[in-house]
């Protein structure tokens, strides 16, 4: 059998959610035996080491790789509120691509075609044009939801309506997304259902982030005093969840205990400016993963918006280190707070868990197991 994966993002290095769950879709595809082509977008700005991630690819399909700007543009944005176009979506929109791999199809038969997530949309009109085979849509997440949370925490009066107005454009393209494809497949029942309300007679198969617990093994720390968070702050609410943890709930904790470290690990992360402190570490591209969080204690999510599943959260679950998340990170895993997962979504709740933490309150080694299990 033949598949064609069609990506927004090269899925390597594995330092990030989404490159992961790509990864792995791949790498299993070809294990259970398929023929594996996989074609992907690169954003110019992510610095992809082009000739290591096809290397590694290579092992499990045949790679094409194209170069896109995806940066965003005050005058782009503008043309697009002005004919309440996603500018979201349309920023994954390249020519060349779109006639490579009207070229593939012409030229090659597949059994099934992967799109992976919402923006890869703009290409489902080619594809359906010369592909007689079936199309599955797999979406990473919500993403309308994402923009409705962002705008719903926006304290900026024009950044929130504007924020808002994004939410309602990625909502009505994915509303029409939708009925385009044979089978839509998601993360967490909870994506699938809020789908089904924009597009009630589809075809839905829910499949759980999977983790390889070959690479992720366990490690449980001994410390409990370097806090760590890990993702790429390209996305907003990766960047949200940071800056507000920096704001209101890192200060808090620095304060009740000089012990405390905070490390910061993503892609896109040099971008942002922060105040010169002591006690915070921060890394870009790291090149592994699981050698970042393996040298950390505490897993810590903040996110004010999200949807999906948080990988992160299960692969801190799977290498032995305890998560202390907010509830909308924590979403779409079955966990139970206090049993193998800690849960925080005021700044003093998180202080008063650090607290608990150093006066061995928390039974950390049962948390762990029962999370390990969980995984």
């Amino acid at each position: 059998m033949k598949i064609l994966q069609v990506s927004n993002r090269v899925p390597w290095p594995l330092n990030e959610g989404g490159t992961i769950g790509i990864y792995n879709y791949t790498r299993a595809y070809h294990e259970l035996g398929l023929d594996v082509t996989l074609y992907c977008l690169d954003g110019i700005k992510h610095n992809t080491p082009i000739a290591q991630a096809t290397q590694e690819l290579s092992k499990y399909a045949r790679v094409f790789i194209h170069p896109i700007d995806t940066d965003v543009y005050s005058e782009e944005a503008l043309k697009h509120l002005l004919k309440n176009q996603s500018y979201n979506v349309s920023r994954f929109y390249n020519t060349v691509f779109e006639n490579e791999l009207r070229d593939l199809l012409q030229n090659e038969t597949f059994d099934i075609i992967q799109l992976e997530g919402t923006f890869t949309g703009p290409y489902v009109d080619t594809i359906k044009a010369h592909h007689q085979g079936a199309i599955s849509l797999r979406m990473h997440n919500v993403e309308y939801e994402i923009w409705e949370r962002l705008s719903a925490n926006e304290r900026n009066p024009i950044k929130k309506v504007y924020l808002g107005i994004l939410a309602k454009q990625l909502k009505n393209y994915e509303a029409k997304l939708l009925p385009k494809v044979d089978a839509i497949v998601t993360v967490t029942d909870d994506d699938a259902q809020k789908f089904k309300a924009l597009h009630p007679t589809g075809n839905y198969l829910t499949i759980p982030a999977g983790i390889d617990l070959d690479t992720w093994k366990y490690s449980p720390s001994e410390n409990y005093t370097t806090w760590y968070h890990i993702g790429s702050m390209e996305w907003h609410a990766n960047a949200e969840a940071v800056h507000w943890y920096l704001d209101d709930i890192h200060p808090l904790i620095q304060q009740a205990d000089s012990r405390y470290k905070l490390s910061l690990a993503g892609k896109g992360i040099d971008s942002h400016s922060f105040h010169p402190d002591s006690s915070l570490e921060i890394s870009d591209n790291v090149p592994s993963a699981f050698e970042f969080v393996r040298n950390c204690d505490v897993c810590v999510v903040p996110l004010k918006s999200g949807s999906g599943i948080r990988l992160k959260i299960l692969e801190a679950m799977a290498a032995g280190k305890l998560v202390v998340s907010t509830t909308v990170g924590a979403q779409g895993i079955d966990y139970t707070p206090e049993v193998n997962i800690l849960i925080a979504d005021k700044p003093h709740e998180f202080l008063a868990i650090y607290t608990r933490l150093m006066n061995g309150e928390i039974d950390i080694t049962a948390i762990v197991k029962n999370a390990r299990k969980l995984v």
